[in-house]
């Protein structure tokens, strides 16, 4: 009675203070897990696969808002049987989730095929990006199908404006089978994203140029079947690792230039391309390159075809490098081994292999081969 009569004399009588999720009761009897803080279950069920995190609001009623506030790893790649069905089942979730998302990946996305549901589809995308859930983005992977135009140029959907909000936050971004906007605000920036791809994008060379430019601490670019450009244009003070894979329509010139921390310089699969690199004082690894099959210029080494390269142009940071030969022309091999003096390790794709004249770098540098 008497600690009724103080809770009135106060003024709190009738009222009860909102119980927090936690507060709510939960199972004893030894249940040790349900003693955890709020912050180990979130970090727990954001390591779930994102179905399994949606299902543990089923729980209990304190674990109801628990995913709404956990970091969020969305993956809906393989969410869905029902391949048009995932868009909207990703709308719903980030429109659920309270966030933050880590990361974002949607591979594949497939929108319907009639102008009706197309136009409802491209209105939830463009909503994704807009999410606040999606504010402090820092991995983000997407790539759409091909929309079925006869026109090659107009047969990847084009990319939402909406994604480029993300750009202050992401640290890795990948853009798949899209089309790029004709033009990127020159005020675009990009100041963590340090591993950037692009592949099977159109996109116009201003276009790339802008992008590229915004990206200050890039380390690592993947660039693989990218249309509508003839001559690929890199520059970069941070670049450290460039891949390079060309359009399988035609021939294409990749020209790198003053990118002075350049250290691997990748090309799996080339023919008939023009590789230029200019400024590049700290590259180590190369290749596979293909002198019969593409034109090489690195500084003022030309290798092209079956002419002997001056022996007064030589690259001596380069230790590691690959050569891939159509036909087994060990004079080849050898002449463009002649430019790289201070190899350590060399890889022959080639069907035969027999030293013939003494190689500096064979001589007193090279320490491992492989041959194929």
């Amino acid at each position: 009675m008497r600690a009724a009569k103080r809770r009135r004399s106060d003024g709190t009588a009738g009222r009860r203070a909102p119980k927090r999720a936690r507060d709510l009761p939960r199972p004893s009897h030894g249940d040790l897990i349900s003693s955890l803080p709020d912050d180990i279950f979130e970090a727990i069920i954001s390591l779930l696969p994102i179905k399994d995190g949606v299902r543990t609001q089923a729980v209990a009623r304190g674990w109801r808002p628990l995913w709404r506030s956990a970091p969020l790893d969305l993956d809906a790649t393989d969410m869905c049987s029902n391949k048009y069905k995932c868009i909207s089942v990703v709308s719903g979730i980030l429109c659920d989730h309270l966030g933050p998302a880590r990361r974002f990946t949607f591979e594949n996305i497939c929108l319907h095929k009639s102008k009706k549901g197309y136009i409802m589809d491209d209105a939830w995308i463009e909503r994704w990006f807009r999410s606040r859930c999606l504010d402090n983005l820092e991995e983000l992977d997407i790539s759409f199908r091909l929309l079925g135009n006869a026109d090659v140029s107009r047969n990847r959907y084009p990319l939402p404006s909406s994604v480029l909000r993300l750009a202050p936050t992401l640290v890795v971004a990948t853009f798949g089978v899209c089309r790029f906007p004709s033009e990127i605000a020159p005020c675009l920036d990009f100041p963590l994203l340090r591993h950037l791809t692009l592949w099977s994008i159109s996109v116009s060379e201003e276009a790339l140029h802008v992008l590229l430019s915004a990206c200050h601490v890039l380390e690592t670019l993947f660039l693989q079947d990218i249309r509508d450009i003839d001559c690929l244009r890199v520059s970069s003070p941070t670049l450290r690792i460039i891949w390079f894979i060309a359009t399988p329509l035609g021939r294409q010139e990749l020209f790198i230039e003053d990118v002075p921390h350049l250290e691997r310089l990748l090309f799996p699969r080339l023919d008939g391309e023009t590789i230029r690199v200019h400024n590049a004082p700290k590259l180590k690894i190369l290749g596979p390159l293909s002198p019969l099959l593409s034109k090489i210029e690195i500084a003022n080494l030309n290798l092209q075809g079956t002419i002997t390269p001056s022996l007064s142009h030589s690259i001596c940071t380069v230790n590691n490098l690959a050569l891939k030969f159509a036909g087994p022309d060990l004079y080849a091999v050898l002449n463009v081994l002649r430019c790289f003096p201070c190899l350590e390790k060399l890889y022959v794709i080639m069907h035969q292999y027999e030293p013939l004249n003494p190689i500096k770098c064979l001589e007193s540098h090279l320490k491992s081969t492989g041959v194929e």
